[in-house]
This record gives C-alpha cells, sequence and structure tokens, in this order.
C-alpha cells in the first residue's frame, strides 16, 4: 500500500517521498503521520469572523476603497457571522467620519442596512469631491454669455454697438449759449461726403 501511495503523489510531497530513508517506514498509518506532520505548517489557517477586525480603513481612503477590502474579506470567511462582521465594519471607519457617527447613533441589525446606509454617504463623498475638482477646472463650454447679448440678433448688436460708438463721440462736445439759450455745436460731419449747406438744403426739404 505504502508504494501505491506515492504514485498519487505530485510536486513536493512526490519529492519528501521519494527521499524517505529506506526502511524507515514500517506500516501506512506511520508514513500518513509523517506527511501530515511534513506538510502541516504550509496549510492556510482558515479565517474566522474576527479576521474582519484585522481590516482597517486608511486616513486617505475613500469609503468606496474600505468597504471593497472589507467586503473581499468578508467573502473568504466561511458562515461569517453577522452580528461581529456590522461590528468589525464600524469598528474599522475613521472615527471621526460621519459615517462612523450615523451607524454609532442608529444600530443595524442587517448588512444591507448597513451597506445602504454606507453607498448613501459615498454617493455624497463623490458628489462634493466632483463638484471641488470642477469649479477648480471650470469648463469654458459652460460659461454662458450674458442674456441680453446672447438673444439679440446680429442686426441689432451691430446697431447697437454703432449707437456705442456716436454715442461716445458727441456725448463731451461743448455746450455753446445762443440768444440766452444752452444748445449743442452741430456734430461733426467732417466725415461725411456732402457738404454744410448739401446738408441743411436737405434738412429743409425734409421739413417742409
Amino acid at each position: 500500500m505504502c508504494k501505491a501511495f506515492g504514485s498519487n503523489l505530485t510536486g513536493p510531497s512526490l519529492q519528501w517521498y521519494i527521499n524517505l530513508p529506506s526502511r524507515s517506514i514500517a506500516s501506512f498509518a506511520v508514513l500518513s503521520d509523517k506527511l501530515v506532520e511534513q506538510f502541516a505548517s504550509s496549510r492556510d489557517l482558515e479565517k474566522t469572523s474576527n479576521s474582519l477586525y484585522e481590516i482597517l480603513q486608511h486616513r486617505a481612503e475613500p469609503l468606496r476603497g474600505y468597504i471593497a477590502r472589507f467586503n473581499q474579506e468578508k467573502v473568504d470567511i466561511p458562515e461569517c457571522s453577522i452580528p461581529t462582521a456590522i461590528s468589525a465594519f464600524k469598528r474599522g471607519l475613521l472615527p471621526d467620519g460621519d459615517l462612523y457617527k450615523e451607524l454609532t447613533k442608529y444600530q443595524c441589525k442587517t448588512m444591507e442596512d448597513v451597506m445602504s446606509r454606507a453607498y448613501a454617504h459615498i454617493k455624497w463623498e463623490e458628489d462634493v469631491a466632483s463638484r471641488a475638482k470642477a469649479q477648480q477646472n471650470p469648463d469654458p463650454k459652460t460659461i454662458r454669455p450674458d442674456r441680453t447679448e446672447r438673444d439679440e440678433k446680429p442686426s441689432q448688436r451691430s446697431a447697437r454697438d454703432s449707437g456705442n460708438r456716436n454715442r461716445g463721440r458727441y456725448q463731451n462736445r461743448p455746450i455753446e449759449k445762443v440768444e440766452g439759450m444752452a444748445v449743442s455745436t452741430w456734430p461733426d460731419i467732417s466725415h461725411l461726403s456732402v457738404s454744410r449747406p448739401e446738408l441743411v438744403n436737405v434738412l429743409r426739404q425734409m421739413g417742409q
């Protein structure tokens, strides 16, 4: 039986079996005990619910990252205790965080309730971070022009700009007194292609 046992071994266990001293195994029971003794230390220890207390949120770690690490550890625990998981989750949170304060004030009975509150805080946390980033780097496309200028037609905007230029040209002209009345002088018509007599004649015809 001991010889047949060796045919079922592979890797390090087979090498160990080959290196056994000749006539050192008196029975199959002795062989089994030596095999267990040799490889017992290489066996992974089974995790328990108390292993969750080792998962702690880092100071600069987002809440989403902590929850991901906690859940990854939780799924590796067979028959995980729900009360222990709830306690370990709260214990691992930053004590000055809003979620820790909420879970301390309002006791949760199920992990579903805990996760519901946690993901609500994640949504708030990520929204605040998104708004802060947007304020630091504003999108030029989101900067809207003045509503009055935006609603104006091109012809209206051109007339408004022309009026502003003419207003600036005439508003500072000196005031002359004629027969006791203050009247403004004639506008500067040097830029026009007609003479002053021709302009006066046209104005008279318009007044008839």
